[in-house]
């Protein structure tokens, strides 16, 4: 299972597989817990990482309002 995360200290995102606990960004070289950050996208198709990353790095620099089903 691959994931999206965003880091912590710069606020890169990048994609990470799941199954690691740990990932050094390639920005900042910050050693990200990847049980402590928020992940915003699950995939199982690697074909679908690029996409996805580039539509969460547009969501942090610009949100949007969405409506929010609690």
């Amino acid at each position: 299972m691959l994931g999206v995360i965003s880091c912590p200290k710069c606020k890169r995102v990048c994609g990470v597989d799941l199954k690691h606990t740990n990932k050094k960004c390639a920005r900042c070289d910050y050693n990200i817990s990847i049980s402590k950050v928020r992940i915003w996208a699950k995939t199982e198709n690697t074909k679908d990482l690029a996409e996805i990353i580039k539509n969460v790095s547009i969501e942090i620099t610009k949100p949007t309002l969405k409506y929010q089903d609690y």
